[in-house]
């Protein structure tokens, strides 16, 4: 019952007819709109296509060679064939990539909504009807193309996991009967990990196994029978921590973890390319990582220095080898705008890689496919280094360098006289081949040849120059054509040349660093398609978006530098706590050159098509307790080796294989075999003949000169195998990226072009062929048989019994024993063959 309100009713044959009317009416209504929609469908589809596919695949340009703007085109497609199949939608490319089902989903970095999806299905099911080309509505090419240089960062892109602010995890709790297998926070992370997949922690590892275990991995030395009985002995609960911090303090920890940054940053000595010219300098910078990663230096001033060393401290001669970073792209032998893109290139790709693991040179001439990378945002860093020229300071003083100019000036005053006398004996027979080769041009040159330089016409002039500067012979034709005589006189001159260029005084130090133009930044522009000739607009300098929280800062220079101060604003920017890839990216480094694989698989790679990180939690409590520790990469490695983890055996578990058979989850420690330079300073120790020496020039092994001769006047000054200045540790062999050592090559050594975040491990025939063919190694074997006479004395039981204490940290076991002292007993070169059956055991040349 209502109250205070008058109730109408109406009756059922009014409500019946209203109803009816209102479903007439919306019937046709549909109907209508249905009718309309269908007709109007090429005209929809026709705007779809123009506000979300014509910046790449119109007038502008045609990634992968596909045109939309005309139905002949879209059904002619690009490289990937026809764009679709009228009548066939779910057989057409088009539909799939805007789907999302297929490979590469458009458009980059967003997905249209389901009306227009379906839009575009109804258009294709029709027969893809075009009634006048696809157009934006704006003819004018340069506006369209200054459009397309826009593409915003969506916020959903902003919320994959690499972009995400660094959190701070609070490690899981564990239950009471495990908890002693917790030493740190690293062992929670894995444990809840472990038994959320039904896995179990492996027992620890031998002590003889993590002795030789941290040795390899801190230092990339095997240690001496003294270092292991030395821990051995140490029956303190803590020895293993005491025995990292002892291993950190050294050189050699340096030498070891100097070895994977050079392969991230591509070092080489020499430049690479056809000619492969020596870079005389570029060990300073090699030197330099040693001694930073030696001392701790702090991650974010690492960073920092390599990036703008010269503006952060420029009075710092370490800071001015540090920009040596720059300086490691590949030699163009052809200096072009083109070829200086491409060294900008080089930059801002392994700058991208090393400290962010992006693919940011994906973008050079489009869109990043798969990440929210814009092409504007690496033009932006372009921009940043833009500026930058190759610059060789001079580290010695002026007092050094006038003395070095003085003395240097008197030799070539010596030598003067002596090429003098070279050049006479040359002329004559220089001038017989001229003129015979003159003979042979056309009446025309040879009359202007004739013709007084004052009195040729401009065309004559022209001619002459053609024929001076093209000549059909070499001075290696004019000295063939010299009497004996005459030869015997030149090189006995040049004999004399050598031997005063001998008495030059040492070459002067440099560092191999970069500076810039000024403090006025160059012009730097958006290169449509990458393209030099396709210039849009003026770039600004910039960072990578998605990882930016808010606007980086790039202040004006101070006013009493030479240098626009970019690259200091964005080294300030890529190490700021606001950057989410910074630490991340290297303690995910630092942690898979520990455990055998990152915690992200693809270290260089946290984009979409790299993998997901395993354990994130773990990733982003580390990355928060990295700049905890103040960027302390030594802390870093306490607090991984410090963990039951990293102490683990490497054995199968047959149960956890069924389920985790990749050990992702890090049930075991990981099996590694030692990269080539480990191995063959392991087997330098081992023979007790390492030359210890740290820094300096590189050395040069032998290489068999056919491997490398007659190439482009490439070449390899080394010594033989027996020269004990060259059993330096493998960081020091001299890089020269044409021409590997073998040794090294066949061990998968970077070739030092690109980045290298993570090293191929093949398993190939020639590795253990090389440890059995190669003179180096044999040689080695038998240094290491005299040192097994020498210290082991004749009885070939104590002998076996040092080789393996030696090589491989442990005595033989019984069998091995035994079948060891028959074999050294029944064979002349027995010991020697012994010694270098154990340099090519697996035991040997994995990781225990």
């Amino acid at each position: 019952m209502f109250v205070g309100k008058r109730i109408h009713y109406l009756s059922w044959d009014t409500i019946v007819i209203v109803v009816t009317f209102r479903f007439l009416l919306y019937a046709i209504c549909v109907f209508a709109r249905a009718s309309y929609a269908e007709d109007d469908i090429p005209r929809q589809a026709s705007e779809i296509l123009a506000q979300n596919c014509l910046a790449c695949h119109g007038a502008a340009m045609q990634m992968s060679g596909l045109d939309l703007r005309t139905r002949d085109a879209i059904l002619k497609g690009g490289n990937r064939g026809p764009a679709l199949v009228p009548g066939v939608p779910q057989q057409s490319r088009l539909l799939n990539y805007v789907r999302h089902t297929q490979q590469p989903a458009m458009p980059p970095g967003k997905q249209l909504p389901d009306w227009q999806v379906s839009v575009l299905s109804r258009w294709i099911a029709t027969g893809a009807p075009l009634d006048k080309p696809v157009t934006t509505g704006d003819n004018d090419l340069k506006k369209a193309m200054i459009a397309m240089e826009e593409r915003p960062i969506l916020p959903e892109e902003r919320k994959f996991w690499a972009f995400q602010p660094v959190a701070r995890p609070t490690p899981p709790a564990v239950a009471s009967a495990k908890a002693g297998w917790v030493r740190n926070p690293i062992d929670a992370f894995l444990l809840r990990a472990m038994e959320d997949k039904g896995l179990h922690p492996s027992p620890e590892a031998s002590r003889r196994a993590l002795v030789r275990r941290a040795y390899l991995d801190l230092w990339g030395l095997p240690p001496t029978p003294a270092q292991v009985d030395e821990f051995l002995s140490d029956k303190r609960p803590e020895s293993f921590d005491k025995l990292i911090d002892k291993l950190l303090d050294s050189p050699h920890y340096g030498e070891r973890w100097g070895r994977h940054w050079l392969d991230l940053v591509r070092y080489a000595d020499s430049g690479g390319f056809e000619y492969d010219r020596d870079r005389h300098d570029a060990f300073r910078y090699r030197d330099w990582v040693i001694r930073a990663i030696t001392a701790d230096m702090p991650y974010d001033q690492f960073a920092r220095y390599q990036l703008a060393g010269d503006e952060i401290a420029p009075n710092d001669p370490d800071a001015l080898v540090a920009t040596g970073f720059l300086r490691h792209g590949l030699d163009h032998n052809i200096r072009t705008e083109a070829t200086r893109m491409d060294e900008l290139d080089d930059i801002v790709t392994t700058t991208g890689n090393a400290f962010l693991a992006v693919t940011i040179g994906c973008a050079r001439c489009h869109n990043h496919k798969f990440d929210p990378i814009p092409q504007k945002d690496y033009y932006g860093i372009q921009a940043v280094f833009f500026n930058t020229k190759a610059k060789e300071y001079p580290l010695a003083n002026e007092a050094e360098t006038a003395e070095n100019k003085k003395a240097n000036a008197a030799i070539d005053e010596r030598i003067a006289p002596h090429k003098k006398q070279i050049e006479a004996l040359k002329k004559p027979y220089r001038d017989r081949i001229i003129a015979r080769e003159r003979a042979k041009l056309p009446d025309y040159i040879q009359i202007a040849l004739r013709t007084p330089e004052e009195k040729r016409t401009e065309g004559q002039k022209l001619n002459v120059r053609q024929v001076e500067q093209t000549r059909n012979f070499t001075e290696e034709d004019v000295v063939a054509s010299m009497s004996a005589e005459d030869q015997a006189r030149m090189k006995s001159v040049e004999d004399t040349i050598k031997q005063m260029d001998k008495s030059r005084p040492p070459r002067l130090p440099n560092a191999m660093a970069i500076a810039e133009e000024g403090r006025d930044p160059l012009p730097s522009y958006f290169l449509h398609r990458g393209s030099v000739d396709m210039k849009g607009s003026l770039m600004k300098p910039g960072v990578l978006s998605v990882a930016a929280l808010s606007e980086p800062s790039f202040p004006a220079p101070p006013p009493e530098v030479k240098s626009t101060f970019r690259r200091k604003g964005f080294a300030d920017w890529l190490t700021s706590p606001d950057n989410p890839l910074f630490g991340r990216v290297m303690a995910n480094r630092i942690w898979q050159h520990h455990f055998g694989e990152g915690i992200v698989a693809t270290p260089s790679n946290f984009g979409k098509t790299g993998d997901r990180p395993t354990h994130p939690e773990l990733l982003d409590w580390l990355t928060s307790e990295f700049a905890a520790r103040k960027w302390s990469m030594k802390e870093m490695h306490r607090l991984m080796m410090k963990s039951s983890a990293y102490r683990m055996a490497s054995d199968d578990i047959a149960d956890n294989t069924k389920l985790d058979a990749d050990n992702k989850f890090v049930w075991r420690q990981s099996r590694q075999r030692l990269e080539g330079e480990i191995i063959r300073d392991a087997v330098l120790t081992v023979a007790g003949t390492l030359n210890s020496k740290q820094g300096g020039p590189g050395v040069h092994p032998y290489i068999d000169p056919s491997l490398w001769q007659g190439s482009s006047g490439r070449t390899w000054p080394g010594t033989s195998d027996n020269d004990p200045a060259t059993w330096r540790r493998s960081i020091y062999v001299f890089s020269k990226r044409s021409i590997p050592l073998p040794m090294l090559d066949v061990f998968d050594k970077p070739d030092g072009i690109t980045s290298c975040a993570r090293r191929n491990r093949s398993t190939i025939a020639p590795q253990a062929l090389i440890l059995m063919n190669n003179a180096f190694v044999r040689m080695q074997a038998e240094k290491l048989a005299e040192r097994l006479q020498r210290e082991a004395g004749k009885n070939p039981s104590a002998q076996v019994d040092l080789a393996f204490s030696l090589a491989l940290a442990r005595a033989p076991q019984k069998s091995e024993k035994q079948s060891a002292v028959t074999f050294l007993k029944s064979n002349p070169t027995g010991l020697a063959d012994f010694c270098q059956a154990l340099f090519n055991s697996n035991e040997f040349v994995y990781m225990p």
